[in-house]
């Protein structure tokens, strides 16, 4: 009796998985639609800057440069795979680690000084407002660096790696939808207009993953809940505390 065509159960669940998750690369187009809505989002900003520079630190400019240098390389690294050219893909992931390291420092410094900007006569109103700024800032960086370290760590294991890097690319765009939700001739309320685009690119992915794969990939279903409900704990109910106060402006509380 021949045998070969016969499929036991664990391997037509090894096959579904194979073809569930296949190799191909899906987010090249959507890293350069991302990089265009980031470039859009810091444009007011850099016209700021041309208008009037004397009102715009160094830290806020150098910040902006690598901030959107960080969505550069990442599409350009996504279409490369798109290209199967691995070789200089893997090059230019040496170059993230440094704007890594830079980005880092960068929102640090940037943190610090919107904790040293407190003032003792703003009202209850504003003091919640600035705060939750504080948090959020905190909150980008560490789901930043948390995603970025898994993606490192996971770096041969594609279907881990490339869902990682768009997690740590996602977890930042809120401070870009920020900047431009919050402008004066913006009709919808800021707070409201930032929190519905940041989720509508979270689940973009998820959408991607499943018109081409049938099925969300675990790193989404896992990722995407634990950062939207831990963004509204540090945004929403922490700024309303006064721990949450006391830990936003540390050195006035």
């Amino acid at each position: 009796m021949d045998h070969t065509n016969i499929s036991t159960p664990a391997n037509q669940i090894s096959s579904v998985k194979t073809v569930r998750f296949s190799n191909r690369p899906i987010y090249g187009k959507f890293s350069i639609v991302l990089l265009g809505v980031i470039f859009i989002s810091i444009l007011p900003y850099y016209v700021k800057v041309y208008n009037t520079p004397e009102i715009v630190s160094a830290t806020f400019i150098v910040h902006s440069i690598l901030y959107l240098g960080w969505y550069i390389l990442f599409a350009a690294q996504s279409n490369l795979v798109s290209l199967g050219n691995f070789s200089a893909h893997k090059k230019l992931g040496y170059m993230s680690v440094a704007l890594f390291v830079f980005l880092i420092i960068s929102g640090v410094e940037m943190l610090i000084g919107v904790m040293a900007a407190y003032d003792p006569n703003w009202t209850g109103g504003h003091v919640y407002s600035r705060a939750s700024f504080v948090w959020g800032i905190l909150h980008t960086l560490f789901s930043f660096f948390i995603f970025y370290i898994l993606g490192i760590f996971f770096r041969k294991q594609l279907q881990l790696h490339k869902r990682f890097m768009l997690m740590a690319s996602l977890s930042m765009v809120s401070a870009s939808v920020t900047r431009v939700a919050f402008l004066p001739f913006i009709p919808v309320e800021g707070t409201i207009l930032t929190l519905v685009a940041t989720y509508a690119f979270l689940l973009t992915p998820m959408v991607i993953d499943r018109l081409a794969f049938n099925a969300i990939h675990p790193v989404f279903k896992w990722c995407v809940p634990i950062y939207v409900v831990t963004q509204i704990i540090c945004i929403g109910i922490l700024p309303a505390t006064e721990i949450g106060r006391a830990i936003a402006f540390p050195l006035q509380f």
